[in-house]
């Protein structure tokens, strides 16, 4: 059970910093052919790096959850 809570909280929190990582890029008016483009901020500002970390703890956490999920208990 502690495997699915930690597991459930990673998610959260990697799911949590990429929405808040994305949503921060797009308050500047930065355009590519009139449109915006969360990525490009995110590469102007040398954010990727921590992007794919995000992701990388939200997937782990993922992992974890359903790991725990699927262990049998003793």
């Amino acid at each position: 059970m502690k495997k699915v809570i930690m597991g459930s909280l990673m998610f959260l929190a990697g799911l949590v910093s990429t929405a808040l990582l994305l949503s921060g890029s797009m308050a500047n008016d930065w355009t590519i052919n009139d449109e915006l483009s969360s990525f490009w901020n995110l590469t102007q500002y040398g954010l990727m790096p921590a992007f794919y970390i995000f992701i990388f703890v939200a997937i782990i956490g993922l992992v974890v959850a359903i790991w725990g999920a699927l262990e049998k208990e003793k």
